[in-house]
């Protein structure tokens, strides 16, 4: 399950173009694909080209591409296009297994979308231009990561992934859906959610992603090609679609699928669950002019409930309209959708009482981190409010502590320190040298206060100190 059972969101081009083939397992020696599709009167193309020891991205690359956007827009989708990040957030994001089998998955699937090049002409949305164009492009443009004797990712690793300029473009500009990923790894079996993403990428308008289809209707063998499917007998496309349309229907995902047809002309006809509808156009809108960004939004909605973000809005609306003056609409808004007892008397609501509360005291922020995006950053901003919030934490084993304490520090410091200085504080960490929890309270502490730079000398200095460190 995703952290929380908050719903997330995917880039729609690749959601729609479906890069990665549903297939759990791929043939010996398939290292490449072209699709030749049409979308109404548009036809676009697509070319795979991978490496022969890794074959086309499929299996769990899709997993670990969803995560990959969601982790990219959790830490304020900076204009690089990269993620810092430790093997286990990863994979936690991706809702997949910590054993060591997964870590050498994780490894090979990394691998395996670092050495893919993709050819998409006539099929990339340049949706702020509202044009269609051509790009070239692999999945991760550049990998680093530290690690031991054998030059592989392990649990200790800490990797900087570079997403490619044309995915970094389009999620920050907005042309994104949201994407269940809790509900997404609810399912059992890479091809199904595989499936379940392409699905409901394919019930948008590309050109106006707010509107939803409920149904979905297209040529059997044409969806064989889509999905990456390696045949060419209708039988064996449909028996791998139904093992994941089955567990889709018993979900509700899906209302309903009906064949029509027969041979290389069947076509299927897709019924979409009435629980799947995404927030109203309007709602969005009304958020947009209190000036929460659309990626902000779409989170709100998703882990509030639609009703309680316009029960939200219609007491902010209120209070505005007697005259309070918040120092950020954006930031009053979520205080008072997140605490809305902090804001309520028997007479009714009340403007909030003067003065910077806790997480408003933020004018210690780098301009980096300032410049990174427009979109709030949702972990800097929640770990500055929890700080001193970590009792139950302090009660979790120590594997735990830093894991959690490296999510947070591998977000907060990828600015400011190299990749190997991350790695010298994990080692820190790991062997008991530092306190996960102090060194945590630490940096919050002059990343709030304005004392950044101080803080960071003096953590280098810290760092210098572990043996075996850089």
């Amino acid at each position: 399950m995703s952290e929380n059972g908050i719903k997330r969101f995917d880039e729609l081009n690749i959601a729609r173009l479906s890069l990665i083939s549903v297939q759990e397992r791929i043939p010996p020696g398939y290292r490449d694909w072209y699709v030749e599709l049409e979308d109404g009167e548009r036809r676009y193309r697509v070319t795979c080209q991978a490496m022969p020891e890794y074959g086309v991205p499929h299996g769990i690359d899709t997993d670990i591409t969803a995560a990959l956007v969601n982790l990219y827009i959790d830490q304020g989708a900076p204009p690089g296009g990269s993620v810092t990040c430790t093997p286990y957030q990863l994979l936690q994001m991706a809702g997949l297994d910590h054993s060591g089998r997964y870590y050498a998955a994780l490894d090979e699937s990394l691998r395996r979308l670092t050495t893919t090049n993709y050819f998409i002409s006539e099929g990339w949305r340049d949706h702020p231009r509202k044009r269609w164009t051509n790009v070239n492009f692999r999945y991760i443009d550049r990998l680093e990561f530290t690690s031991g004797e054998s030059d592989r990712l392990d649990a200790t690793s800490i990797l900087k992934i570079t997403l490619p300029q044309e995915i970094a473009r389009s999620v920050r500009s907005g042309y994104i859906k949201p994407l269940d990923l809790s509900f997404m790894q609810t399912l059992g079996r890479p091809p199904t959610r595989a499936i379940y993403r392409l699905l409901d990428a394919q019930r948008r308008d590309p050109e106006q992603p707010e509107r939803v289809a409920m149904t979905f209707q297209v040529g059997l063998m044409e969806w064989a090609q889509a999905c990456k499917i390696v045949t060419d007998r209708p039988s064996l496309a449909q028996r791998t679609l139904d093992a994941a349309h089955e567990e889709l229907l018993e979900k509700g995902f899906l209302k309903n699928v009906e064949y029509v047809g027969r041979g290389k002309k069947k076509y299927l006809h897709y019924t979409f669950g009435e629980a799947f509808i995404p927030p109203s156009p309007g709602l969005m809108e009304d958020l947009a002019d209190v000036g929460i960004t659309q990626t902000r939004a779409l989170q709100l909605v998703r882990e509030h409930g639609e009703d309680t973000v316009e029960d939200t809005l219609a007491r902010y609306q209120g209070i505005m309209a007697d005259g309070y003056k918040p120092r950020s609409r954006p930031a009053f808004f979520i205080d008072l959708l997140k605490n809305p007892e902090k804001y309520v008397l028997p007479e009714g609501p009340v403007p909030p009482p003067e003065g910077p509360k806790k997480g408003q005291r933020r004018q210690g922020r780098s301009q980096s981190a300032q410049e990174d995006s427009k979109t709030p950053s949702r972990p800097l901003q929640e770990e500055i409010e929890e700080e001193g919030g970590d009792e139950a934490l302090r009660a979790s084993p120590r594997e735990v502590q830093v894991e959690e304490v490296m999510r947070t520090l591998t977000f907060l410091l990828r600015n400011d320190l190299k990749l190997t200085e991350l790695d010298t504080l994990r080692l820190a960490l790991d062997e008991g040298l530092e306190d996960p929890l102090e060194v945590k309270a630490r940096v919050l502490r002059g990343v709030s206060s304005g004392e950044r730079a101080a803080m960071i000398r003096d953590l280098r200095a810290r760092l210098e100190l572990v043996p075996g460190g850089e």
